[in-house]
């Protein structure tokens, strides 16, 4: 296949000229094999000794001369070199005037794309040229932080799900593949059933704030900072903090009955009525005796009625000694429920030494709230947890999630990751590799918000992206407003699979975030067809123009477009509705 096609005519720099010796038929029979004939944005080489340099071809035209003769011409960019069996970019050499160009042989493709039999994967074919296969080398795309952006329907999400599934089938065929794991946070449930892989392969957690009938992820407690808890509280940092700190210091305590009752007397006596009330509701699970202690307006204090129908009141001391003496303590053993058992009484302490209880209260409440949702998606342990269970990959189901949850799991998730990560490395090499995946990225990536829950996980996230390389931690993100990414995220990324985008913001940001893709590569994103997409970064030598394999239908994600009229239409008319209901009939019989 090294038949030559033209020869060079001139050179300027990297651009260069070169005419073909004949008009070109779409296809070449080759040593009985059709290759398609040179064309914009394929590639084609030249010699110089032995050093071969490979051109991108750019442009094409002919001229015609009074005698009806015509030339034909191609404009050709050069890419860079192959040397010692390497691709290499560059412009150590540049072609020379008359050297003919020929096709490249399917050994010279395989050394510019970087393909390896043994660690390389199929993700689909040249866009323009139909009959070669593009694969990428799993050695250079999932050890690297990647964004997969485009338009709604343009196929990002199967180009996201195509990644992982041939990922996993070439973990099937290696060793030690436990010490590969993806972790999906998939908000609109789109990941679950046979997506990507089936079923058995991966665990689901389907997380709701709106049930508690749903799943709960497990999770260490110990993993839980005081920071954590005042971001998700939303605790001022000079009254509320210290309150809070100092709940988190009395969990490894054992403190006994009369600790917590120094502080209900306190409360007692000191008429702090709201706090009481809201204890005796909130925490009447874990305080026995407190239920029939009431205030009274009229008297304005604490009381309770006798069995003889008289009253005890708090300004007597046999209210202490008769009611208060008599309650019963029982410390929660869920790790969550004792912190905000902690957080009450370390309200009462603060109440105690002087601080306006009215400015620790609506600590209280937010807690409630807070606590409540976490009970609802968290399984709290205090123990080592895995996500995982016995497979590669976790998938984590966002859609009946509220958006401050949604927050905090994947912050929280994530940490706790990279974390253990971290441990695991020490002072040797990494020693596992986690992917963690976010599909719709821009609903929690997104940049220029005043919200502490959502900067704690933006921080969370650019950490990964700046540091996680260097622990085996890695980033992989799918948006269709890849403008709404924060610029720390975006500038990071090592890989881009960029489908149509045609947003004038979108697409600036690209121009200005994509170090890898030149302008010629720019002009095609507004024109691409649904499953194209340009391929840039550090997996490939240059822009690489690919359309993606459709995965099989039950391995989609659930983010189809609608179909609204015809056989698997969402409305159907009366043909299209006999026609289904023989089909049922049939299968029935069958």
């Amino acid at each position: 296949m090294n038949d030559d096609v033209g020869r060079i005519i001139e050179v300027n720099g990297v651009d260069v000229k070169a005419k073909l010796f004949s008009l070109l038929p779409p296809f070449l029979i080759i040593n009985g094999k059709p290759y398609s004939a040179p064309k914009i944005n394929s590639f084609v080489k030249t010699k110089v000794g032995l050093d071969v340099i490979i051109c991108q071809i750019v442009g094409e035209y002919n001229v015609e001369d009074l005698n009806s003769k015509t030339d034909y011409y191609m404009d050709l960019r050069v890419k860079g070199y192959i040397e010692n069996g390497k691709f290499i970019q560059g412009l150590r050499m540049l072609p020379i005037v008359s050297s003919n160009i020929s096709l490249l042989s399917e050994k010279e493709y395989n050394i510019i794309f970087q393909y390896n039999k043994e660690s390389s994967f199929r993700i689909g074919q040249d866009l323009f040229e139909q009959n070669r296969s593009i694969y990428i080398n799993c050695n250079h795309v999932i050890p690297s932080h990647v964004g997969v952006f485009g338009n709604t329907g343009s196929g990002k999400s199967n180009t996201l799900a195509l990644i992982l599934q041939r990922y996993l089938n070439l973990l099937l065929n290696v060793s030690e593949s436990k010490n590969s794991k993806i972790l999906i946070f998939d908000l609109n449930n789109e990941y679950g059933d046979e997506a990507i892989c089936s079923r058995n392969l991966k665990t689901i957690y389907t997380l709701s704030t709106s049930s508690k009938t749903k799943d709960r992820i497990p999770f260490n407690f110990n993993d839980l900072t005081e920071d954590d808890m005042g971001v998700l509280l939303n605790a001022t940092s000079k009254m509320q903090m210290p309150v809070l700190k100092y709940a988190f210091k009395q969990l490894k305590k054992e403190n006994d009955a009369n600790y917590y009752i120094k502080y209900l007397t306190s409360i007692l006596r000191n008429k702090q009525k709201d706090l009481f009330n809201s204890i005796r509701f909130n925490l009447q699970e874990y305080i026995g005796n407190i239920e029939d202690i009431f205030w009274s307006e009229k008297h304005e204090k604490f009381c309770k009625i006798k069995n003889d129908g008289q009253w005890y009141f708090s300004d007597n001391d046999d209210f202490y000694s008769e009611v208060v003496s008599k309650i019963i303590i029982n410390l929660p053993d869920n790790s969550l429920d004792r912190l905000k058992f902690e957080l009450y009484f370390s309200v009462a302490k603060e109440c105690v030494h002087g601080v306006n209880g009215e400015y620790l209260t609506p600590l209280l409440s937010r807690a409630e709230k807070i606590f409540d949702d976490l009970h609802k998606i968290i399984e709290f342990e205090n123990n080592e947890v895995d996500v995982f269970g016995d497979n590669n990959i976790a998938i984590v189901q966002l859609a009946d999630v509220n958006t401050d949850m949604t927050m905090t799991v994947t912050s929280l998730l994530s940490n706790a990751l990279f974390s253990k990560q971290i441990k695991s490395k020490g002072n040797e090499k990494v020693k596992s590799i986690i992917n963690i995946v976010i599909d719709e990225a821009h609903n929690i990536l997104y940049k220029d918000d005043d919200s502490r829950i959502h900067n704690s996980t933006l921080y969370s996230f650019e950490k990964i992206v700046k540091e996680g390389r260097k622990f085996g931690i890695f980033l992989m993100i799918a948006s269709q407003r890849p403008s709404d990414i924060s610029n720390t995220v975006l500038s990071q990324l090592h890989n881009y699979f960029l489908h149509k985008l045609i947003n004038p913001n979108d697409l600036y940001q690209i121009r200005k975030t994509v170090a890898f893709l030149d302008e010629n590569s720019m002009n095609f994103l507004t024109v691409l067809a649904p499953g194209e997409c340009i391929l840039s970064g550090t997996c490939v030598a240059m822009p690489t123009f690919v359309k993606i394999d459709e995965l099989a239908n039950e391995n989609k994600p659930n983010s189809s477009n609608v179909v609204l009229i015809g056989d698997h239409g969402i409305l159907m008319n009366s043909k299209n509705r006999e026609s289904s209901k023989r089909r049922r009939i049939r299968k029935t019989h069958k």
